[in-house]
């Protein structure tokens, strides 16, 4: 365990400092979006009523940490060891965690996430884990924002310059230093399941 802890805590330091070369730019599929946006990612404290949760695809993980670090955003991480290695990396760049996955400890996870996103927390969910297949929504984000009542974020981004790991089931993609990196934010509201899978992959 402690040595899963130290290669996290070395590899979000790398990371970290890598990712400071990017420049993002945002475009919101609805413009009325923004103002929600960044009045909930300025907001440090748990805010009950007022806090989102932000969907992405496990393909994104590395183009989108960087931009959402040190905004205070519990984030749901898998019980395994590799879990663990993320899970102190992610917290050295600014996140809360949550452990916890539809494979491992799934429902006290998801569980335990409610609990933070009804408290007024921040959440993202990397919803087509932990193992795919790849764009394809799992229940659980859409289960958390029913119960909550808490709106849900579609967030895609597309880095002008990267490498894509195609031998990862998710076709990890990591952006190239000083690279521009397009962040996409769909519209922000309720969704089913299925309508939130079409909605990303649109973006």
């Amino acid at each position: 365990m402690l040595l899963q802890q130290l290669a996290g805590l070395l590899a979000g330091f790398l990371y970290k400092t890598y990712a400071a070369t990017y420049r993002y730019e945002l475009h919101f599929e609805d413009p009325r979006d923004r103002k929600t946006f960044f009045d909930d990612l300025s907001t440090k404290e748990p805010n009950p009523g007022g806090n989102l949760i932000y969907a992405c695809f496990h393909q994104d993980d590395l183009i989108c940490l960087p931009y959402f670090s040190e905004k205070n955003i519990c984030i749901l991480i898998s019980r395994s060891k590799d879990g663990q290695i993320l899970a102190s990396a992610v917290e050295h760049m600014g996140y809360q965690t949550v452990r916890g996955s539809s494979h491992r400890g799934g429902v006290a996870g998801l569980l335990a996430g409610m609990k933070k996103v009804i408290a007024g927390h921040k959440m993202t969910i990397a919803v087509d884990g932990p193992k795919g297949p790849i764009y394809k929504v799992k229940d659980g984000i859409t289960a958390v924002s029913e119960k909550s009542q808490r709106p849900i974020v579609p967030v895609r981004g597309y880095p002008e310059w990267k490498h894509v790991f195609e031998r990862s089931w998710n076709k990890a993609t990591l952006p190239l230093p000083f690279t521009k990196i397009r962040i996409v934010i769909g519209k922000i509201g309720f969704y089913t399941t299925e309508s939130l899978e079409e909605k990303m992959r649109s973006l």
